[in-house]
């Protein structure tokens, strides 16, 4: 109800609770352009054990604001469920 059924919360929760580990997102500005990526958080990471591929992709749901806020509409929300985006 929540979502008024634009986001399918049980697809977003499987990556979560089926994945081992965290992902790190990071956040890169160049002017008024914002990317993100996303990746496997490792602490220590041994090199026999790492892997790249593409199943260690989250549904990492993600709010901000801008500088044209209004007060009646501030935070925008925005799912990173690829490798990278915005």
């Amino acid at each position: 109800q929540i979502t008024n059924g634009t986001l399918d919360v049980k697809k977003m929760m499987k990556t979560w609770i089926l994945h081992k580990g965290f992902p790190l997102v990071t956040v890169v500005r160049k002017g008024k352009i914002i990317s993100l990526q996303q990746e496997k958080f490792l602490y220590h990471m041994e090199p026999e054990n790492w892997t790249s591929d593409a199943s260690h992709l989250w549904h990492v749901p993600l709010t901000y604001i801008t500088s044209r806020c209004n007060f009646t509409h501030c935070t925008n929300a925005y799912l990173l469920d690829q490798k990278s985006g915005m």
